[in-house]
């Protein structure tokens, strides 16, 4: 800090006269609440901001035992009937069980690896005795106690599948399964879950009125129908509570906490799948691909309900979503000859998905959960993955605000009741609904060379913001954002505290990391791959005893085009570890 300018430094003293940055470069300060501060002194605090670490290396260490069982029966039936009839089936049956005990040693701070020998903290482990601050100034413990864990699961399948065929054209196939687990209820009516499927397959080319038809090589329509299970192990339908790994200091007996507050009712996720597609050749396989359709429709998915706080959490994981997924995938390929010499193989493939949220059982909308995104911010007739931002509605009374309810600006310090559907803005989908993929080889004598692009379209992401430093933490700093703000219109993105007497500041940074200026596109092409191989003639190779010589460079991500205003990476945004373009060079050969 005390690098910055005097400008800079005085646009960092937030908040009251008593709790302002004093950029002293001899002392540090630490806020203890909004209205108090002290001065760090050494003689009197000495365990506040000193490195509490030996020097040295950290060694950590972990051992993990798995037993695993898997049993599994299988029968098979296969055989011809006449020559136009054939069934090939099978049946069997699997358990399966897994448990893992883990213990996890704590850090081993100033190792040495020659004296096989560790240091000791010089100021204790922490704790309420002997507090260590870190140089946020909060208070911190070193782990000097092993971290065991047990898991245990169990599953058990059923199953069994048959497909006929007749006269090598027609094929007709089905499927049954059961399933049950140990992280299922124990309730029979839940626990053990069918699923299913139906297919049929018509090879037209081989008909009879196809074979004058010289330019199509394959033509095959298939349709398919099944139901498909899943389970989430994060959720469990009886509470489970995590006891502490020590007794307390104060009471001196073990605490636990909830690992889970159970859902009695927890059952399967399930998901039907319908999908009808094409699979073609024309032209002597010159032009090749397929086409499908989909509708996927899920029920009973697990999603988080705010709940009243009498039961213990205000919100938990329920199987009360329904959602529909449905669109189409084209994949088109090409060989061509030109000449002797020259050869060229292309690919795109192109698919589009429509996301929806059919049916959901909510009591209300969480205001605060929802611009967090995750299944907490489903709602019915939007898509999964919708991102639910604030609207920024300017500087109203010298304070920034957002649109509330009714449409009226409202203060960041404070969070709106009513539904937030009325006042949180749509800002699209997260995930892509429509991706491509283009691919391009190229053979030119002993030369290959390929180049793979990829884009996805239609969707948008969150570009980094400033991060409002909290002026009860001397030490952290402000982000790259920092001039962005200072430029910016007041009345289109938040600015600094215009009032540094601003008490109610502290709540900012809950708010500005979820605001609708930070969503732009995020629409994009990547030249994913590119190649270049050269294979050395064999008539060189031999008279030295090598086969197959290839000299190759290849590099990956060299470049992208990117259609939000931020010149980001939407799948790499800033603030954390960016793509970076890779090079390879190599040489292969046989003995």
């Amino acid at each position: 800090l005390k690098g910055l300018s005097a400008e800079l430094r005085g646009q960092y003293e937030y908040g009251t006269a008593n709790t302002r940055n004093l950029f002293n470069e001899n002392s540090f300060e630490v806020r203890k609440s909004v209205n108090e501060s002290t001065t760090w002194d050494p003689s009197v605090e000495p365990n506040l901001f000193i490195m509490n670490l030996p020097k040295g290396g950290i060694l950590k260490q972990k051992r993990v035992r798995t037993d695993l069982y898997n049993v599994r029966g299988q029968l098979r039936y296969n055989r011809d009937f006449g020559p136009d009839h054939e069934l090939d089936a099978l049946a069997g049956m699997e358990f399966q069980s897994l448990t893992a005990e883990s213990v996890e040693n704590p850090p081993a701070y100033g190792y040495n690896e020659e004296t096989m020998s560790v240091g000791t903290f010089p100021n204790g482990p922490g704790g309420p005795s002997n507090p260590i601050l870190d140089y946020l100034g909060q208070e911190i413990t070193f782990p000097y106690l092993n971290v065991f864990g047990y898991t245990t699961q169990r599953l058990f399948s059923a199953y069994g599948n048959a497909a006929y065929t007749y006269k090598q054209k027609y094929i007709l196939s089905g499927s049954y399964r059961f399933d049950a687990s140990n992280l299922i209820t124990d309730d029979p009516k839940y626990r053990y879950a069918p699923f299913f499927s139906v297919g049929g397959m018509w090879h037209l080319y081989k008909e009879g009125f196809m074979e004058n038809v010289d330019w199509i090589d394959r033509l095959t329509t298939r349709l398919t129908y099944g139901k498909l299970g899943n389970y989430d192990p994060s959720t469990t339908f009886r509470p489970l509570i995590t006891p502490s790994q020590s007794p307390d200091l104060y009471i001196n007996a073990l605490i636990a906490g909830f690992a889970s507050y159970g859902n009695p009712t927890l059952r399967w996720e399930q998901t039907s799948n319908w999908d009808f597609g094409i699979d073609f050749s024309f032209f002597e396989h010159k032009l090749f691909g397929k086409v499908d359709l989909y509708k996927k429709s899920g029920k009973d998915l697990l999603a988080e309900l705010s709940i009243p706080s009498i039961h213990g959490t205000f919100i938990q994981k329920l199987n009360n979503a329904a959602m529909v997924n449905k669109g189409i995938e084209i994949d088109l390929g090409t060989s061509q000859n030109f000449g002797d010499q020259v050869q060229w193989t292309g690919n795109v493939n192109f698919a589009y998905n429509k996301n929806e949220i059919t049916d959901l059982f909510v009591v209300n909308y969480n205001a605060f959960q929802m611009p967090l995104g995750g299944s907490a911010a489903y709602v019915k007739g939007y898509d999964a993955n919708t991102a639910w931002r604030w609207q920024y509605s300017g500087i109203v009374d010298n304070q920034p605000t957002r649109i509330g309810p009714d449409g009226e600006p409202f203060p960041l310090s404070s969070f709106p009741e009513g539904n937030p559907l009325t006042y949180l803005r749509n800002m699209g989908t997260m995930v892509a609904p429509y991706t491509l993929g283009f691919m391009n080889s190229f053979k030119y004598k002993n030369f290959d060379f390929s180049f793979i692009f990829t884009g996805k379209f239609g969707h948008v992401f969150q570009t980094l913001g400033f991060n409002y430093p909290p002026n009860w933490v001397s030490r952290v700093l402000p982000n790259s954002k920092l001039s962005e703000v200072n430029t910016a219109d007041p009345s289109k993105m938040v600015p600094l505290p215009l009032n540094k007497d601003d008490s109610e500041y502290y709540i900012w940074s809950y708010v500005t990391s979820s605001m609708d200026y930070l969503i732009q596109s995020a629409s994009h092409v990547r030249l994913q791959e590119i190649y270049l191989g050269y294979h050395f003639p064999e008539t060189l190779t031999k008279r030295i005893g090598i086969n197959n010589v290839l000299l190759y460079a290849q590099g990956n991500n060299l470049f992208s085009i990117y259609s939000n205003k931020a010149g980001e990476d939407p799948e790499f945004p800033m603030g954390g570890m960016r793509l970076m373009p890779s090079y390879t060079f190599g040489l292969k050969f046989d003995f």
